[in-house]
């Protein structure tokens, strides 16, 4: 069976690699996704290893269609009583592309009223849509006249880990932040310091990472598991097997913030992950804050301004790039900012820049290693 595992734009390469290592198949990069013929256990693998993925699709159905009667038509003639029952909700999302269909809803409202019309004529009943929380939900993708039908197998996005349930305001996407954490490079043992911290996304995400822990071992349920076909003692070796792998982690890992309520959330966020964790929090700014060994790795998500309305945000990155030159020599430095107007007032030319989004927000990933005599700190004007 084709199954696209779909990710942000930017982490297709890294997802490629993570789910070629995971299922040992090979995978093509699509458009903020990769697909490969693969297996219910690749699925099930997928769903509870994956750092990097938003959700597993399974494709159910390919045809064509140019107008609404042949798409209606085709879709009627899909047997949808295969995958799911009179009594079981259901939605539908569209992904259109084409001429022929210019309205994505339309296409999703003519999807569901295919399904509902046949389940009426064969039963006399039909199933109920909830668009909040059903429990199938599928997915009709329209490039010119070629159409699929695709199954999520995982239900609420994969980046709803488990563990978040303290937040403060703009929070990075556990997706991205586990990407970022990969595109670093980091070791699993190098000191990891994030000295704005928040609600702890990068510290969880790192502490997941170091422990080999799969994080869907967190979730309560998957889409999969309410499936007519669903291999439970399968899934069952597979959820035993991935709790025998979790080690310990050897990394030391900082977190820091100017902000009590944030250091209180982000020790919430670890113990929902490890109650007896060794990730060592405190109320510091950074500004204050000296580095707590002699070489690691930072990650920072700095304010953008956009959301925490900081009036002196350009001073305000500035004084981070000061800080940083003086204060954090032997560190690679990655920053992570939705705000691209401040993030050049560093002051430190980044060795690389990655463009990626956190929402609809475009933002710039940039490492900057600090380096005793490195480049001189530019002074913004």
């Amino acid at each position: 069976m084709k199954i696209i595992v779909r990710t942000y734009a930017g982490l297709e390469s890294l997802l490629q690699k993570e789910v070629e290592k995971l299922t040992g198949k090979e995978v093509e990069i699509e458009k903020r996704a990769i697909s490969f013929d693969g297996a219910t256990e690749d699925i099930y693998k997928i769903n509870l290893w994956s750092r990097l993925s938003i959700d597993v699709l399974v494709h159910l159905y390919s045809f064509r269609a140019i107008n609404e009667e042949q798409l209606y038509n085709k879709l009627t003639n899909f047997p949808w009583e295969k995958h799911l029952t009179v009594d079981e909700s259901f939605s539908f999302s569209s992904i259109v592309h084409s001429s022929f269909f210019t309205h994505s809803k339309y296409v999703a409202l003519k999807a569901k009223d295919a399904l509902v019309d046949r389940f009426r004529k064969k039963s006399g009943s039909r199933p109920n849509v909830d668009r909040i929380n059903p429990i199938h939900q599928f997915v009709i993708r329209i490039s010119e006249k070629n159409a699929s039908i695709l199954w999520n197998s995982s239900g609420d996005s994969l980046f709803k880990r488990g563990y978040r349930t303290h937040t403060v305001e703009a929070p990075v996407n556990e997706v991205l932040a586990a990407a970022i954490i990969d595109f670093s490079g980091w070791d699993n043992t190098t000191t990891l310091v994030d000295p704005m911290c928040g609600s702890g996304t990068f510290l969880c995400e790192a502490l997941i990472k170091s422990s080999n822990y799969a994080p869907g071992l967190n979730r309560k349920q998957f889409a999969f598991e309410k499936s007519k076909n669903f291999k439970q003692a399968l899934w069952n070796a597979l959820v035993d097997e991935a709790k025998s792998k979790i080690i310990k982690s050897k990394a030391p890992i900082f977190g820091f913030d100017i902000s009590e309520k944030a250091i209180y959330s982000c020790e919430k966020n670890i113990e929902n992950l490890f109650p007896f964790h060794s990730v060592q929090l405190k109320n510091e700014d950074f500004f204050n804050l000296d580095k707590p060994h002699k070489e690691g790795l930072v990650l920072m998500n700095p304010p953008y301004d956009v959301r925490l309305k900081n009036s002196n945000i350009m001073d305000f990155y500035n004084n981070i790039g000061r800080r940083l030159k003086h204060h954090w020599e032997n560190y690679e430095v990655w920053i992570f900012s939705g705000n691209l107007s401040a993030s050049k007032r560093i002051g430190l030319k980044p060795r690389k820049k990655i463009m990626l989004y956190n929402g609809p927000l475009e933002c710039k990933l940039m490492y900057i290693p600090i380096y005793k005599g490195s480049k001189r700190f530019k002074q913004s004007s």
